[in-house]
């Protein structure tokens, strides 16, 4: 069956299908991100070992949970680590989901 993620290069949480998602980082670059409408900001680009999709994000919540995830906010040092991505609702995105990352309980 096809779909409207075919073809993407980028993960979307919709395609997370309400599950949890374990996922080993290749790599996090900083990255001038173009969004809708042609919007730029400055963000990062999450490349895993299991997919060649990327995860792209600007916010700072997105920032936050991933340094404590991978107990350290340098992005040259978060390759190899394993986190967990989960989608949530959001009233920001055209979707009306977002991808937010585990925090371990210890730091939450």
């Amino acid at each position: 069956m096809s779909s409207v993620f075919d073809g993407s290069e980028y993960l979307y949480a919709e395609m997370l299908k309400g599950k949890r998602c374990k996922m080993k980082i290749k790599t996090v670059t900083p990255k001038e991100i173009v969004g809708d409408g042609g919007r730029k900001a400055n963000g990062w680009e999450v490349t895993f070992e299991q997919t060649e999709k990327r995860f792209a994000f600007t916010g700072m919540t997105c920032r936050r949970q991933i340094a404590m995830a991978c107990g350290t906010d340098d992005p040259n040092a978060m390759g190899g680590k394993e986190i967990t991505l989960y989608p949530v609702k959001s009233t920001k995105s055209i979707s009306g989901q977002a991808i937010r990352i585990a925090v371990p309980e210890v730091m939450a």
